[in-house]
């Protein structure tokens, strides 16, 4: 199971970053910048402290995601899916606290520590048997990453995770990523 929850990780990354493109591309298009409009987080007249968007990563969860501020240096990040089939149901939950160690116009390096709830139920058949197979697990872990300001609204973010993998017991470095729109 340790080599297929890692093939479909690995694809759901690739997805989202297809998706990132895409709504990077989108963007670009669909919301040019505006003079009045700048690229910067220290703003006083727009803060932009909420924010949505989609994020992937083991400690976080896969999915649509919140930013909630808690205090101005302080973010709760929950994230989650849900993806049922007819043979498969699959879903997770995370919960990530982001620590802002540093913010300038355009860049935030931050503390993260969250878990990360995955379930995957699938039916299978074997010798003209059917069957159920279970899968559920929780990551935890800590690590550090950045947030870029991509446009007046639009961010970046990526981290790099001390990550416990429920899964097979393993502690090893794991990338995270998202994609945001501030409001």
């Amino acid at each position: 199971m340790r080599d297929g929850a890692t093939m479909l990780l690995a694809h759901r990354l690739r997805c989202l970053t297809a998706l990132i493109l895409i709504l990077l591309a989108c963007g670009r298009i669909a919301w040019p910048a505006t003079a009045a409009a700048e690229r910067d987080w220290n703003r006083t007249d727009d803060p932009m402290k909420s924010a949505i968007g989609l994020h992937a990563g083991k400690i976080g969860g896969v999915g649509v995601s919140l930013k909630v501020p808690v205090w101005w240096w302080l973010y709760l990040q929950p994230t989650g899916l849900i993806w049922h089939t007819e043979d498969r149901k699959r879903h997770n939950i995370g919960v990530q606290l982001l620590y802002l160690l540093r913010q300038d116009a355009h860049l935030r390096v931050y503390g993260v520590a969250g878990a990360a709830y995955f379930y995957d139920k699938q039916r299978k058949s074997q010798d003209g048997r059917d069957y159920e197979e279970v899968d559920d697990f929780w990551n935890w872990g800590i690590g550090v990453g950045v947030e870029w300001l991509l446009s007046s609204r639009w961010s970046l973010q990526g981290d790099i995770d001390f990550t416990y993998n429920g899964s097979n017991g393993d502690i090893y470095p794991f990338p995270q990523a998202g994609i945001y729109f501030y409001w």
